[in-house]
């Protein structure tokens, strides 16, 4: 096979450029479908996994939010005079791990903490506190739970502050009482949320709205790098607005193209293949097309080749040449069959120079000659005549061999009804030619028997 391939010409080079191209562009297109396909697969699950955080996230907030409710049916139940505030705060402490401490605040005035060691400073009153206040009032006016954070906490780390305004009838109106007050530990109140999201090996990134008055979003909590995170947004029972942003841990698959280079690999090694026996096909093709139609000696056009070739053309206006070599059988017998060779190829070369790229140029046999040319014998003319007066000669061995030639043509469909006729009619030029004393050329006439031929 790669012998063959020494002798790709230029159109073989054109289709192995052309598939090598190919083959690139099907291999970056192969390679970003495949990853458009893992990515959107990749981004998808993570998306499904986002949503179920959600939803986890949502219900741990809703716990927390339970707490405050609990407190708030507390107050009322007791019409505003809670008694057992501590033995109440206890039990839902126990229940609820994640929460720092349970606050009442009548009036807005923290008066009750538990439990209350470490936490003493929170008794504040949260309607004159500049940075409680307006976010407590507008709990107040739009009667929503309002939850501030996250916050660093006094006994350490960071939590979330959830206070619901509770409201008592008196005299068939509601009157603001105070709030009932939450104070969640992060990252505890999130543990589930944590728990899943490492077992499913992501990063993740948690932030939440600062408060209703303030639309800047601030880290809850963080665990691992993101490297180009889905963000996905909820809003949980207490109207807080959140973004949770998740990655793989250990990146995207989709970035990571090494687990497909092996079969890109395979597929251009395949196609590369094709790409070799293809091209070797068409070399094996054209050397037995060779074999098949070309005189070995001359590389002209043997008689059947010739034949080929002319049929190929169709029925154009064609000037049929027909010549050979004046005495040939003198050059071999003087100077030898290899300067009789070399004549022949020299003539072949010359008829290529005279007649130009377009004409069909074959060897009869022996020192015989054909010609085709596109165009009427008018047209071609000069170029026959060019022929006879050039100045013929072959080198062998270091000397100029000369010689002369004689021709004869015809034309079709002027004068011949087919290609073999014109061929008759050429033969009956060239032999006229010969009779004539040979080193000339002439035109078929109609005076001309198609029945003579040269000897």
């Amino acid at each position: 096979m790669f012998k063959q391939l020494r002798k790709a010409n230029q159109n073989d080079y054109l289709l192995i450029t052309a598939t090598l191209i190919l083959l690139v562009v099907f291999n970056l297109s192969l390679l970003s479908y495949v990853q458009g396909q893992q990515k959107a697969a990749e981004r998808d699950q993570a998306q499904a996994l986002a949503t179920g955080c959600s939803r986890t996230l949502k219900g741990e907030i809703k716990n927390a939010l339970t707490l405050s409710t609990t407190l708030k049916e507390l107050v009322l139940a007791s019409d505003g005079k809670v008694d057992n505030f501590s033995t109440v705060a206890k039990y839902l402490l126990a229940e609820n791990t994640a929460a720092s401490n349970l606050q009442l605040a009548p009036k807005g005035k923290v008066t009750e903490i538990y439990p209350l060691k470490g936490n003493e400073a929170g008794k504040i009153n949260l309607l004159t506190d500049p940075i409680r206040g307006p976010l407590c009032r507008y709990g107040i006016s739009h009667q929503v739970t309002v939850t501030q954070g996250p916050i660093a906490l006094k006994q350490g780390g960071k939590g979330l502050v959830m206070r619901t305004p509770i409201f008592i009838k008196k005299k068939g109106k509601k009157q603001f009482w105070g709030f009932a007050v939450v104070v969640m530990k992060i990252p505890q109140t999130f543990s589930s949320t944590a728990a899943n999201l490492k077992s499913a090996g992501y990063s993740y990134e948690l932030e939440k709205q600062v408060s209703p008055l303030n639309t800047s979003y601030k880290q809850v909590m963080q665990k691992g790098g993101l490297h180009e995170p889905i963000t996905y947004s909820f809003t949980t029972a207490d109207n807080s607005k959140w973004l949770l942003k998740l990655a793989p841990a250990k990146g995207w698959r989709y970035n990571k193209w090494n687990w497909f280079m092996g079969y890109i690999v395979i597929i251009d090694f395949a196609i590369a293949g094709l790409m070799l026996w293809v091209i070797s096909g068409r070399i094996s093709g054209r050397i037995l097309e060779r074999k098949a139609t070309l005189d070995p000696l001359t590389q002209a056009y043997n008689r059947q080749g010739f034949d080929w070739k002319l049929a190929s053309q169709g029925e154009k206006e064609t000037t049929v040449i027909m010549l050979d070599i004046d005495d040939f059988k003198s050059i071999n017998d003087v100077f030898g069959h290899q300067t009789g060779d070399a004549v022949l190829v020299q003539l072949t070369r010359n008829l290529q120079k005279c007649f130009g790229p377009k004409a069909i140029i074959g060897r009869n046999g022996g020192d015989e000659f054909v010609v085709a040319l596109p165009g009427r014998m008018s047209d071609n003319r000069p170029a026959i005549k060019g022929l006879s007066v050039l100045k013929q000669e072959a080198a062998s061995n270091g000397e100029a061999i000369p010689f002369s030639v004689s021709i004869g043509y015809s034309e079709f469909p002027g004068q011949a009804k087919d290609y073999e006729e014109a061929l008759k009619f050429a033969d009956a030029a060239l032999y006229e030619v010969k009779i004539a004393g040979k080193n000339n050329f002439a035109s078929y006439k109609s005076s001309l028997t198609e029945k003579k031929h040269h000897n």
